[in-house]
């Protein structure tokens, strides 16, 4: 019989579309494993395993990181289009982290929000608005003094923001951990800017004791 063709004892279908490291698992708990294997990776930087294991994921785990990498070089390059300074446009992106704002914000009359569909404010709650807005207005001007050029560099940080935004749920598709993937932004992919990949290192172990399985250690390097 050609071997193409060939069914084995027990198995219904063809062995379709099963490429890959199963690790013997059915999808949902292969998933499942996967991702925590991923998860503890990044979070610790490295784990013992098997070695199939760590083989199975090397590969994804080095992916998610070449994503954030990607991100955080594509939301810098914009933003360094329009302020060239480093210094500046690191302080203008940390503004920017903390909500959004314009200089033209202004806090309106109790009229004006109804019209809006907005709660009328109580006294304490305006005095509270228009000295937020006040602060954030000096920090602002702090760091950029010319009013247009603020405005712009303030919308290039918060353009910078989203494409990074979209990196960041590429990878949660993959990883829905939020306290992972925000070291992956935060610490992995300034850590590996420039570098072409290899983020991990494998090394052997060697048997495990009970069912003699090849033990390994995946870390970061």
């Amino acid at each position: 019989m050609n071997a193409f063709y060939h069914i084995e004892k027990g198995r219904t279908e063809l062995r379709h579309r099963v490429a890959g490291n199963r690790l013997s698992m059915d999808g949902g708990r292969r998933l499942s494993v996967r991702r925590s294997l991923m998860s503890g990776l990044i979070r610790y930087d490295r784990i013992k395993t098997t070695e199939a294991r760590a083989r199975a994921i090397r590969g994804e785990t080095e992916k998610l990181i070449t994503l954030a990498v990607k991100g955080r070089t594509a939301a810098l390059a914009h933003l360094a289009s329009v302020i060239s300074d480093e210094e500046k446009a690191a302080q203008i992106l940390e503004f920017a982290r903390k909500g959004r704002f314009s200089l033209s914000f202004k806090v309106e009359s109790n009229e004006e929000r109804g019209e809006l569909g907005l709660a009328p404010l109580t006294a304490r709650g305006r005095k509270f608005l228009e000295d937020k807005y006040k602060r954030r207005r000096g920090e602002l001007l702090d760091i950029i003094s010319n009013e247009e050029d603020a405005e712009e560099a303030l919308e290039a940080a918060y353009r910078a923001m989203v494409i990074e935004l979209h990196a960041r749920r590429q990878i949660l598709k993959s990883l829905p951990d939020e306290l992972v993937v925000k070291k992956i932004f935060d610490e992995l992919a300034p850590r590996y800017t420039g570098r072409p990949g290899g983020y991990t290192r494998i090394t052997k172990l060697g048997k495990r004791l009970g069912d003699n399985s090849d033990m390994a250690q995946i870390a970061l390097v």
